[in-house]
């Protein structure tokens, strides 16, 4: 197949609405996984996302009220490492991400995220709107419920 016309960093926020639907924007999470299947989009992400979902979906299916029942917590962990996503382990964004934490006040695992897209050159499309309000003002960044399947916000 072609390369995709387009490339995003997506951050486990977004992954985790591929699994937990209930969750607001996952309609908008669901059409990127598709395009990612169809080959139309190429979504990468730091090496921890492939621990930050499965961590998410396992804290989803304990509980005395659980979304998910723990066979299908395990199912979505398996189909999520399956899904060939694109991770990086870059010391370059390690070291990148340190004083990204410091001007924008965000937690270092996200600020991994930021420093991928922006060592990319790629647009960073977060669903943790905590994060997105702290570092919106920066051009690659773009809000989910923004995101039109185009480099730009609607």
């Amino acid at each position: 197949m072609a390369d995709p016309a387009e490339a995003l960093v997506v951050d486990a926020s977004v992954a985790v609405k591929w699994h937990l639907t209930d969750e607001e924007h996952a309609d908008r999470a669901a059409e990127l996984l598709t395009r990612f299947a169809r080959g139309e989009l190429e979504l990468s992400a730091p090496t921890q996302i492939r621990y930050e979902v499965p961590s998410a979906i396992t804290a989803a299916s304990i509980g005395t009220h659980p979304r998910l029942s723990i066979q299908a917590g395990q199912e979505a962990i398996e189909e999520f490492l399956s899904l060939g996503l694109r991770t990086y382990d870059l010391d370059d964004s390690i070291l990148a991400a340190y004083p990204l934490v410091h001007q924008h006040q965000i937690a270092f695992y996200d600020a991994l995220y930021l420093a991928l897209a922006q060592h990319l050159s790629l647009p960073f499309l977060p669903a943790d709107h905590r994060l997105y309000e702290r570092i919106r003002t920066l051009p690659e960044v773009v809000w989910i419920g923004d995101y039109t399947g185009s480099h730009h916000p609607a």
